[in-house]
């Protein structure tokens, strides 16, 4: 999948998700876009599509009741961004409304029954809905021993960990596109 395919499917996710929000966003006035654009002429929707993911997280964030609403689009554009940072925004805001679990669950059924782009996406915000490991100390975080509360967390949802696993074999061994076979088998080593 190209990248201008890719960017707009993301871009094309974010604006029906604040359709549905009821947000109305107006691009800013910025003439740095025109001259980066110079250079990169994708940087315009990249900047536009960064705009338009603050707009929703700040729409979504610490309110239960637009997540629950709109549940499906926020999934939707979080598993339509295949940046590695981007998508700790959208995991954060779906987390502290419905959970890690939900969360977790979502991004599972993405990568066994979504397409490669949302296969790959779905890789990218994995590790960002992981229960964080805590350590009590510098010398137990270098010896690889967190704290057992934060291990006990993370054992809690091996269930879904093993089945995202499973699922990202599954979809790498599968894949029919290029770009996205490669993509899911870097996430496979990583």
């Amino acid at each position: 999948m190209e990248l201008g395919e890719r960017m707009a499917r993301q871009e094309g996710c974010l604006d029906e998700l604040l359709a549905a929000l009821g947000v109305e966003w107006t691009e800013p006035d910025d003439p740095r876009v025109a001259a980066f654009a110079e250079r990169e002429p994708h940087f315009p929707q990249y900047h536009r599509i960064g705009h338009k993911r603050q707009a929703a997280v700040q729409e979504l964030s610490g309110r239960r009741a637009p997540v629950e609403s709109h549940y499906e689009l926020v999934v939707r554009a979080l598993v339509s961004d295949d940046d590695r940072s981007s998508p700790r925004l959208l995991a954060a805001a779906l987390m502290a409304a419905v959970g890690r679990r939900r969360v977790q669950e979502s991004l599972v059924r993405a990568v066994e029954d979504g397409d490669p782009y949302q296969q790959v996406c779905a890789t990218g915000a994995w590790p960002w809905v992981l229960s964080p490991l805590d350590y009590a100390s510098e010398e137990d975080f270098r010896a690889g021993r967190p704290t057992p509360r934060s291990l006990a967390a993370r054992e809690a949802l091996a269930d879904l960990a093993e089945r995202f696993e499973a699922g990202l074999r599954q979809a790498s061994a599968s894949c029919p596109d290029t770009w996205a076979r490669e993509q899911l088998t870097r996430r496979l080593a990583d």
